[in-house]
């Protein structure tokens, strides 16, 4: 059965889903992940991988045609929607989409070179947990990838979103999951800082990527 979080964050994405490519700054800031895992992750042609939280496939997207298959899956079928119709436009056969809610389903039999996931772990109520099913999806020497916020006073949704379970997070408790969920080579760095103007100030806030090997 769906938790209240999930059924918020269903919700809201498949209502928002039509426009959300419409962002410049969503778009700027999927470039800016998708370039720093092709930076940090030897990536291979006949690598499979899976994208969880996809949305619309803005990240998932630009690495597609470097990998041999990519499974890319969301919570929320209106964005697949969306990344199915732009995949079939752009010729990427290799992509496939599925809605997948990991917190509550059996994860895939596949196992894959590389999982990875933008701005989706602050939506996840028990992060640790997600963890330990990231790590049983990866072939041994697996690589995964995460990006999202650093710990923030929740200014960057507001407080009128609704389905946020974390203002981001601390670089170190999470590498401290990472160890504690069997991965190993844990490494971080400042893939992208997004700008938000409200009320005349304007806010940074740096998104991480940081990356492990099972």
């Amino acid at each position: 059965m769906s938790t209240p979080l999930q059924e918020h964050n269903r919700e809201r994405f498949d209502r928002i889903a039509a426009d959300w490519d419409d962002s410049p700054t969503r778009r700027a800031l999927a470039a800016a992940v998708a370039d720093a895992i092709a930076d940090a992750v030897p990536i291979a042609p006949h690598w499979r991988a899976l994208e969880y939280g996809c949305g619309t496939g803005l990240v998932g997207a630009r690495l597609a045609p470097r990998l041999g298959h990519l499974l890319a899956t969301d919570l929320s079928p209106g964005m697949l929607r969306v990344l199915a119709a732009k995949a079939r436009a752009a010729g990427l056969a290799s992509l496939e989409t599925r809605v997948l809610d990991l917190t509550r389903e059996s994860p895939p039999a596949a196992r894959f070179e590389l999982v990875f996931s933008s701005m989706t772990l602050h939506h996840i109520a028990d992060v640790p947990a997600l963890l330990h099913v990231f790590h049983g999806l990866l072939q041994p020497d697996g690589w995964l990838a995460l990006a999202d916020l650093d710990a923030e006073d929740g200014g960057f949704h507001g407080p009128d979103v609704p389905g946020v379970a974390h203002h981001g997070f601390e670089r170190s408790e999470l590498t401290h999951w990472l160890a504690d969920a069997g991965f190993r080579d844990i490494a971080a760095r400042t893939a992208h800082t997004v700008e938000k103007t409200r009320d005349g100030h304007t806010a940074r806030y740096p998104v991480f990527l940081i990356t492990a090997r099972r």
